[in-house]
């Protein structure tokens, strides 16, 4: 039988993991030959939801939990999650709110049998998704496309991942982790599933519009430094700028048409002022990322006297 752990990070899941696990049980049940393992990784949640999973894990073994120690977030959890299952055959990652459809589970094994080392669930609509966030989406992936030349428009973390790629994955050393992307950049070949994205469980999302924005900075600047080549076109720019207008100044000059005021010396210096800043500020996204690498901080730490699942 193929062994296949189901990874599903969770943060303040109470109300309804338990529901949720409870499809997702009855859908994978169906599949023939293949032992499933659930894997609810707990991401430093305040409310019950990792008593509620010892609690299912008392009465189904295959119910398992990796507690951390405080919340690090979804890519430090799905980290952790492959890193304690890259030993099984292959790691199924969903949400846990049901926005990742459990009924697709059934193709995405059939598919993995038959060759594929990754299948991946792409969405073809946002499902109810506001205007203003799913355009501000739309944005990101079109920037990440462009900066770093990998595909990931549509792409979800509802992935099934052969051994050979979790491995490949855990092995990486980086300590900034986009999953999406990482796996793209691997470049294992991949099977592709289109699908309508569910309402979700959730009374409201745990992404506030700060956080993506965070998250959506931090991911195009883990996987290219192109952002930092706009320093140098800024420069090349406003090196033309100055050309220009004091090309007009020394005319007006040598013409005897003596020029009122400040107006050029100010503008010059809001122009070259404006370009340092942001460029500074740019260097100092970056610096900030080799600040985080060089520490080799560990991406979680698990709580081994709440958790179920052990190495």
């Amino acid at each position: 039988m193929d062994a296949i752990a189901i990874i599903i990070p969770a943060y303040n899941e109470a109300q309804s993991i338990a529901a949720n696990l409870a499809v997702i049980r009855a859908s994978v049940d169906t599949i023939a030959d293949t032992e499933f393992m659930l894997v609810v990784i707990d991401d430093g949640s305040r409310d019950d939801t990792g008593a509620i999973v010892r609690q299912l894990h008392s009465q189904d073994s295959r119910v398992q939990l990796l507690s951390m120690n405080r919340h690090y977030g979804k890519e430090s959890a799905i980290a952790a999650g492959l890193q304690s299952t890259r030993h099984l055959d292959a790691v199924i990652v969903m949400d846990s709110d049901l926005q990742h459809p459990p009924a697709m589970i059934a193709n995405m094994v059939a598919y993995w049998r038959s060759g594929a080392r990754v299948v991946e669930a792409v969405k073809e609509s946002r499902g109810n998704e506001s205007f203003m966030r799913g355009t501000l989406a739309r944005l990101f992936y079109r920037l990440f496309n462009y900066f770093t030349r990998l595909g990931i428009d549509g792409h979800t973390d509802f992935k099934l991942l052969d051994k050979e790629v979790v491995n490949a994955c855990c092995n990486l050393p980086e300590h900034g982790r986009f999953f999406r992307g990482l796996v793209a950049w691997l470049g294992f070949e991949t099977v592709q599933i289109p699908f309508d994205v569910p309402r979700s469980t959730r009374q409201r999302s745990a992404w506030g519009n700060g956080a993506l924005f965070r998250y959506a900075i931090d991911s195009i600047t883990s996987f290219t430094a192109f952002p930092l080549q706009i320093v140098s076109a800024l420069g090349a720019l406003t090196f033309l700028l100055s050309i220009v207008i004091g090309g007009m100044a020394l005319a007006d000059k040598l013409a005897g048409r003596a020029v009122d005021g400040f107006t050029t010396v100010i503008l010059l210096i809001l122009i070259i002022g404006s370009v340092l800043m942001f460029s500074v500020g740019l260097i100092g996204i970056y610096v900030g990322r080799i600040y985080d690498e060089v520490k080799r901080r560990p991406n979680f730490l698990i709580n081994r006297h709440k958790s179920t699942l052990h190495d």
